[in-house]
């Protein structure tokens, strides 16, 4: 990872993101790029007066932080839409990673869609890092949720890039469909006739993992595969409360059908839920070298 751009609007949510962002940049070191998007649909004097404000404290933080935390940083001021004006941003500079604080919850009663986060995580072609949790370190315990799709390969790219993979433990979640289980609804059968068919399946996931994992260069990453029975953010929350993951791990597409394990609908899911930070990767993200 060369290039690390982190999108601030001056708000304590986003300074959690310039911390996680620091973070990543000395364990890399990469340089750090500040983006603020100045609002400019509105009368000019007032755009003109934001803009010279954002100036100066852009200028201050990037300063302070290449002086004190020894990292190279230097920032961006763009006009428009904030979700448009930081994609512009991040393809311009070319930037490896993109990371942004957690959206407006609270405000919004829990619905994230079209928030700036929400809408870059649709729009974008990069990897995101929302910077959800307080930064206190490097990861620790990833849960990284899979379909086993070429997206997800992707995403374990952009971890090792990172070096996640050398600085956390991983944990590889496949949430695999077991269509024996709607014969409990539609026939008498009991639980005990649908237990070796369950296993039988398990198996079989616990297979496609390992190959998985094997192929994607995360060997050392322990596996968990869990029969889709219940909704599958349900069960990929409940196993990062299990390890006290710190960090998500997913593509934001993947395969279709029950295989859509994360196309848009589960990450947004997750981004809404969770309290860990996420990192997204598209299915044709670019991934740059640690």
């Amino acid at each position: 990872m060369r290039k690390i751009l982190v999108g601030t609007d001056f708000s304590t949510r986003s300074d959690r993101a310039i911390r996680r962002a620091l973070i990543l940049a000395q364990g890399l070191d990469a340089e750090l790029r500040l983006v603020h998007v100045v609002d400019s649909d509105r009368p000019e004097r007032l755009v003109d007066a934001e803009a010279r404000e954002a100036e100066a404290l852009l200028r201050a933080l990037a300063e302070t932080l290449a002086r004190t935390d020894g990292v190279a940083c230097r920032f961006e001021l763009r006009f428009g839409e904030a979700f448009e004006g930081v994609l512009a941003a991040a393809a311009e500079l070319d930037a490896d990673l993109l990371v942004l604080g957690p959206p407006r919850r609270q405000l919004l009663r829990g619905v994230i869609t079209g928030t700036t986060v929400e809408r870059v995580l649709r729009a974008g072609e990069r990897p995101v890092l929302v910077a959800n949790g307080v930064p206190a370190g490097p990861y620790r315990r990833i849960l990284f949720a899979t379909d086993l799709s070429p997206g997800s390969a992707r995403a374990a790219a952009v971890a090792r890039a990172l070096g996640l993979d050398r600085s956390a433990s991983i944990l590889a979640v496949h949430v695999f469909p077991f269509a024996a289980a709607s014969l409990l609804v539609r026939t008498p059968l009991a639980a005990g006739a649908i237990e070796p068919l369950r296993a039988q399946e398990r198996r079989a996931a616990a297979e496609s993992l390992a190959r998985f994992l094997a192929e994607v260069g995360l060997v050392r990453a322990h596996r968990s595969v869990l029969p889709g029975e219940r909704p599958v953010p349900d069960l990929v929350l409940e196993a990062a409360q299990r390890i006290r993951a710190d960090l998500f791990l997913l593509a934001t597409r993947g395969r279709t059908g029950f295989g859509k394990l994360l196309l848009g609908s589960v990450a947004e899911e997750l981004l809404r839920r969770a309290e860990l930070d996420l990192l997204a990767v598209p299915p044709d993200a670019p991934v740059g070298s640690a």
